[in-house]
């Protein structure tokens, strides 16, 4: 049990990551916990996220997320129950309640420290949105061209890692063999059919490998990147192409097809 213990504090530790907010959270709802009146909002929020920190460094906490069948690596999600923002934000505002122009200056203050004195959008995850649903035009007309109709089963299709992100947010219809946990460095998971479809600059598709992984994921459908060549044409095989759209070649996998 003390291994679970130096667990989540290690767990907590990676949540904070550099930022100060979850440290700023718990002094904010310990002042809200002492100095509100009002029961109910002292309820949620000073002694229900106080609770939930406290049962959260809890080692038989820990053993039963585990125990349940939650996923390894996702014991942190648990701190999503707490309203980290919404208690800092209440907090500075009851402390500022009377005196409102000091308030001001320092919020003003706090954004431009926390900013790092850098425009978040000139990050090189934010692009302009290119439609109303924020989400790249090719992942819409691909989910659009391989979701099932209404009522069928979902289908499972796998797709270069730049459209993992937002195949899923679009329909969740359409299932993925690796997700953007997978994606992402700083986890380091392995998965077969991502190891095929990561491609690095001037490499190759290796179709034989790449369909050796996604038949046996029961991927329907394969999605290539049209500036990524292949070893040999797809179709050869026995790959179906249904289109190409928006830089990407959308093939079906008959032998799936027929096994599910």
């Amino acid at each position: 049990m003390i291994q679970y213990f130096f667990s989540n504090i290690d767990t907590f530790k990676d949540y904070c990551g550099s930022g100060v907010l979850p440290l700023l959270f718990i002094a904010c709802a310990i002042y809200i916990l002492v100095t509100e009146k009002i029961v109910w909002k002292k309820m949620i929020l000073g002694v229900v996220p106080l609770f939930i920190i406290v049962m959260f460094f809890m080692p038989f906490t820990r053993a039963v997320f585990e125990k349940v069948g939650m996923e390894d690596g996702t014991y942190y999600r648990v701190l999503w129950l707490v309203p980290m923002g919404v208690d800092v934000a209440y907090a500075f505002c009851r402390l500022f309640e009377r005196r409102r122009r000091l308030g001001l200056v320092v919020a003003i203050t706090c954004v431009i420290v926390l900013s790092g004195f850098s425009l978040v959008y000139r990050s090189v995850y934010i692009t302009k949105a290119e439609n109303r649903f924020h989400i790249p035009t090719a992942a819409i007309d691909i989910c659009n061209l391989i979701a099932p109709e209404e009522g069928e089963a979902r289908v499972r299709a796998a797709c270069p890692p730049e459209l993992v992100y937002f195949i899923r947010q679009y329909n969740t219809d359409i299932m993925l063999p690796y997700g953007r946990d997978y994606v992402e460095a700083q986890w380091d998971y392995w998965n077969a059919v991502y190891e095929q479809m990561s491609i690095e600059p001037g490499g190759t598709y290796n179709i034989e490998a790449l369909l050796e992984t996604t038949r046996q994921q029961k991927c329907t459908y394969v999605v290539l990147n049209m500036s990524i060549p292949t070893d040999v044409d797809p179709e050869s095989e026995g790959l179906v192409l249904l289109a190409q759209m928006d830089g990407y070649s959308i093939y079906m996998d008959p032998l799936v097809v027929e096994e599910s």
